[in-house]
């Protein structure tokens, strides 16, 4: 005659059943953690690094989290700027993307007015034209900046965004 199930034992098969599912959670928990150890992973989340002269003015904060040794062709990281930091004039051979994600701030290519950029804006900044970014006068801002096809070449880092120059966004 088969056994039948009584609330008691209900209980006690649920309990060991727990009991055996937290007992094996380290050892998934330990599984999952060598499957991340063979991917390139990074976190976007992180602060990074506070980056000061060089080719920024005022206090800049970049987190790569794509590198050129990642096999990629590419390089990406999170750079925040605090209210009127900014970058040196700068292009890329192979253009640059930003993707604002925080506040707002300054955009401009040479010859062209400042624009203003904000939190979801994409800007795309054609190949080999010298452009500058940072926070504006009274926000931060930060993007995840995107440097495509390494292969044309590296980024070319030119003088310093003069005071007046960034000014011009007040105007």
């Amino acid at each position: 005659m088969p056994a039948q199930i009584t609330d008691m034992n209900l209980k006690q098969t649920i309990f060991s059943i727990s009991v055996f599912i937290l007992l094996l959670m380290p050892a998934f928990q330990a599984a999952a953690q060598t499957d991340n150890d063979d991917y390139n992973v990074s976190n976007i989340q992180l602060k990074g690094n506070n980056i000061t002269g060089g080719n920024f003015t005022g206090s800049v904060w970049v987190n790569m989290i794509v590198m050129p040794d990642d096999s990629l062709n590419t390089v990406a990281g999170k750079v925040m700027f605090e209210p009127k930091a900014r970058s040196n004039w700068h292009s890329h051979a192979g253009g640059q993307i930003l993707i604002v994600t925080e506040g707002v701030g300054y955009y401009q290519e040479e010859g062209k007015p400042i624009r203003i950029i904000r939190e979801g804006d994409v800007v795309k900044a054609p190949a080999n034209v010298q452009h500058w970014h940072g926070g504006s006068h009274g926000l931060p801002m930060t993007h995840t900046a995107i440097v495509p096809d390494l292969d044309e070449g590296r980024t070319t880092w030119a003088g310093p965004v003069t005071d007046q120059e960034y000014d011009q966004a007040l105007e």
